[in-house]
């Protein structure tokens, strides 16, 4: 497409070209690359405008930072915090103190070995193969034979 400088060009277009494209014009659109030029050379504020993006684009091609060394990699390795398990817990339950919901598990698991050993008639009572049956159906699903489970 052929450059056309018919077209009129302000401060605001032209920060949004530079904005969007960059300080080079070989970037910017071809139908606006004209009038831009006309514009950068009648105007101070215009100039001010491309040499920040100049900075910018400078700033922006600059290669990436080498990578560290071993050497440096393992001071601050060695400088970091090593987490205690108590740090570790804290992460893992930030509510409250973690000894609270471990010490209700805990005494969840207990109550039921105790009741399940000490006291069976509670859970099952002996009632024979009828209630057996339907508490191993309320437990597992109608579908549940209790002969193909063993």
């Amino acid at each position: 497409m052929a450059e056309r400088s018919d077209r009129k060009m302000d401060e605001a277009r032209l920060a949004v070209i530079l904005e969007a494209y960059g300080a080079d014009s070989r970037r910017w659109p071809e139908d606006e690359r004209a009038a831009a030029r006309a514009l950068l050379a009648g105007s101070a504020e215009a100039r001010a405008l491309r040499d920040a993006a100049e900075a910018l684009d400078t700033l922006l091609d600059v290669p990436a930072p080498p990578a560290p060394s071993p050497e440096l990699m393992a001071a601050i390795l060695a400088a970091a915090e090593r987490p205690s398990w108590r740090q570790w817990l804290v992460d893992l339950w930030p509510i409250g103190p973690i000894w609270q919901p471990a010490s209700a598990f805990a005494a969840a698991i207990v109550l039921g070995i105790a009741i399940g050993v000490g006291a069976p008639d509670l859970v099952l009572p002996n009632g024979g193969d009828a209630l057996i049956t339907e508490a191993e159906s309320l437990a597992f699903g109608p579908a549940f034979i209790a002969e193909d489970a063993l």
